[in-house]
């Protein structure tokens, strides 16, 4: 099976799964066709991996986005040229930091697979949310009224309606897309590398800290956990925060202020430092907001550290409740009470940290997300030789 990878993704999840896909994959031949190739700089692709990269124009701020909005159709059409003429006997579409469904969709000749992991929430989730400041073009995007958000929300929706077929991660995923499109995904829960993530460095010596992983966005919760670490008797654990994108650092460091809470922000870790943090952290906590998978309760639990996480989303899923984790309302206080639990009860936590731990290796692996979708992309591959053949009979 000769496999064209399709991309326009920033840091983050979702290029995390391209990566441990292509490390798995029982395909013949692999070739990534993406719009910026240094994003393979965080998450790096095997060796040898072919990539063509198909920058797309337009500077950077509000002017370049609606540039590159209103430039992405016959982008996408040209994109589909470029993997139609490599001879692929599927495509597997990964979405686009522009648009979230990729603008590739409508024009591809060749048989894909969309992997959707969420959609695009700037469109699905209440405004206040997304959009929580109070500068001008959050105001009236708040307000229905910002050319550039209208303009994304749909092509959004005309890309995704012309997806082959969709998979997600997760069954809360596969439900708001439903919600969201009216499409009907399949769903092939993601995994954790138990091998790069690992327990270690927790003696109960030193500092200790709690631990929020996730892009600098009023959706990943980190404003809750800062309100629940400001909760905790004195003296309170250190709050590490690790995030790359995103502009809610200012916003955060004002609550932290305000709570009493000392808040370390990492920025632009290398793998080695991420992993160390998770090994290091008394208890990681998950405040975001209907995730709709969550990476990192798995990541937490390969290393066999406790998680606390709110009840909704992808968590549910992916923790179970008083084994490998503690699933919590979302209320600063509640998620208080749980992070006071883990962090006085030695005996607590090693037994969650355990218990995750031997979860994430007998239930989330790479290998078998991986051999998921080679078997959707084997299909759909099937499906269009199927095609082409009753179409040339």
């Amino acid at each position: 099976m000769n496999v064209a990878l399709v991309h326009d993704l920033p840091t983050g999840g979702a290029l995390r799964v391209a990566v441990e896909w292509l490390r798995r994959t029982s395909a013949d031949a692999v070739t990534v066709y993406c719009r910026d190739a240094a994003v393979h700089d965080f998450a790096p692709l095997p060796g040898g991996t072919p990539v063509v990269a198909l920058p797309r124009a337009g500077r950077a701020g509000p002017v370049g986005d609606l540039q590159r909005l209103l430039a992405s159709p016959a982008a996408g059409r040209a994109l589909a040229a470029r993997v139609d003429a490599g001879g692929h006997d599927v495509a597997f579409c990964l979405p686009s930091v522009l648009t979230q469904a990729p603008d590739v969709l409508p024009w591809l000749g060749t048989p894909h697979v969309h992997y959707a992991p969420e959609p695009l929430r700037s469109a699905h989730e209440p405004p206040e949310l997304v959009w929580p400041g109070g500068t001008l073009r959050e105001t009236v995007t708040r307000h229905g009224l910002n050319p550039i958000e209208l303009r994304r929300r749909r092509l959004d929706r005309r890309y995704m309606a012309a997806a082959e077929r969709v998979v997600t991660h997760s069954r809360f995923t596969a439900g708001t897309l439903h919600a969201a499109y009216g499409v009907d995904a399949g769903v092939v829960p993601l995994g954790v590398d138990a091998e790069a993530f690992t327990p270690g460095g927790v003696d109960g010596a030193g500092e200790r800290y709690v631990l929020a992983v996730g892009a600098l966005h009023p959706l990943k919760g980190h404003d809750l956990v800062v309100q629940s670490v400001g909760l905790l008797p004195e003296p309170r654990p250190r709050l590490v925060v690790v995030g790359d994108r995103g502009g809610a650092e200012p916003a955060l460091r004002r609550r932290a202020v305000a709570s009493g809470v000392t808040l370390d922000v990492r920025r632009g870790l290398p793998f080695a430092e991420v992993v160390e943090l998770y090994r290091g952290a008394a208890v990681v906590a998950c405040g975001q907001v209907r995730e709709p998978f969550g990476l990192v309760p798995l990541e937490a639990m390969a290393c066999a550290r406790p998680v606390v996480a709110v009840d909704e989303g992808g968590f549910r899923e992916t923790v179970r409740d008083g084994e490998t984790g503690i699933l919590v309302r979302r209320d600063p206080a509640a998620m208080a009470a749980a992070l006071a639990r883990v962090i006085d009860d030695a005996a607590l936590a090693g037994r969650l940290g355990a218990a995750g731990r031997d979860d994430a290796k007998r239930r989330w692996t790479w290998d078998r997300t991986a051999a998921a979708f080679d078997d959707l992309l084997a299909g759909a591959a099937f499906a269009g030789q199927a095609r082409k053949s009753t179409a040339t009979s």
